[in-house]
């Protein structure tokens, strides 16, 4: 199976080391506008370096396109793949723009393969989390309580996004929360800020009030320009039950119960979130197999991104159909 990486900045090279590694996939090509990143591949084998996606397409006609472009340029990389008939596996979010977003999934609808790389969901200490969820440890959920707290230096398109806590981290949290549950949502209020020793021009801080089916209650706090007390990039969850609470800290997992706290071990991650993704993204190509974050269910993730948006701008409680 022929690939073609588009986008070679942060995610791209992760990606374009992990498609090199794979047994059943020739990363035929990359492409980025920008010359100067092809610099950053070591080793590039027989990958050709391209500074226009179409002509790259047009040359190698791959089986699918990698999409690690910026996130406002999704909508134009998926639209050259899929006039070509090409399969995107693309980077989250689906877009930046909503408009973007539905003709996105208009595409996708009409009978293009598309997926979206949601890799948090996949990695080993999230399964972890979720397999003790679903044996009811801590009995039936009332209340989980998410704190993301990094110190987040970016120097590409990051600094000029005018959400990234919602759109570069926050949305990775909203899907673990449907992962983890299994649940959807059923309203949303949120306020974003930027404290003035940020230094980030847009968003980096979010604050969500969240109902979910079941009434499950969420409390979610996020921020990108922490002075300290930094968490992992997974954040710290408390999950809240009828029979105990199961929280995870910072690469460690416990469960609290009648006074007494036991630790829980976590798998070592010998799979990486990557290789799961394109574990299911080659079987959804050969075999038709749906993959966990088809565009069919990711949109449901933008959605609640969209909807916190619209829930700052209106200043009120929006209510997800």
């Amino acid at each position: 199976m022929r690939a073609l990486l588009t986008g070679l900045g942060e995610w791209g090279v992760l990606w374009y080391r992990e498609l090199s590694r794979r047994t059943d996939i020739v990363l035929a090509g990359a492409s980025d506008k920008n010359e100067k990143t092809w610099d950053k591949i070591q080793d590039k084998g027989n990958c050709k370096f391209f500074t226009d996606a179409a002509s790259a397409m047009d040359e190698l006609k791959p089986d699918f396109v990698l999409n690690a472009a910026p996130p406002d340029a999704h909508r134009i990389i998926n639209d050259l793949a899929f006039d070509r008939g090409i399969s995107v596996l693309s980077e989250k979010p689906i877009a930046v723009n909503w408009d973007d977003v539905l003709h996105i999934v208009s595409r996708a609808n009409a009978g293009q393969k598309l997926m979206i790389a949601e890799n948090y969901r996949y990695s080993s200490r999230c399964r972890t989390i979720k397999e003790i969820l679903s044996q009811n440890k801590p009995g039936n959920l009332t209340s989980i309580k998410i704190d993301f707290n990094r110190r987040h230096f970016m120097e590409n398109y990051h600094k000029e996004m005018l959400n990234p806590i919602l759109l570069d981290v926050g949305i990775h949290h909203l899907d673990m929360l449907r992962y983890f549950t299994g649940c959807e949502f059923k309203n949303i209020y949120t306020d974003f800020y930027t404290p003035a020793e940020s230094w980030y021009k847009g968003f980096s801080n979010a604050v969500m009030c969240i109902t979910m089916e079941n009434d499950i209650k969420v409390l979610y706090n996020g921020r990108l320009d922490a002075h300290s007390n930094e968490t992992d990039w997974y954040a710290n969850w408390t999950f809240t039950g009828v029979n105990g609470i199961l929280r995870y800290q910072n690469d460690s997992l416990y469960f609290d119960t009648g006074g007494q706290t036991e630790q829980i071990t976590l798998p070592e991650d010998k799979n990486t979130s990557f290789n799961v993704i394109l574990d299911e993204f080659t079987a959804y190509i050969l075999r038709g197999t749906l993959p966990q974050t088809h565009i069919s269910d990711n949109i449901k993730t933008q959605s609640i991104a969209q909807a916190a948006v619209n829930s700052f701008e209106k200043g009120k409680v929006i209510y997800v159909d």
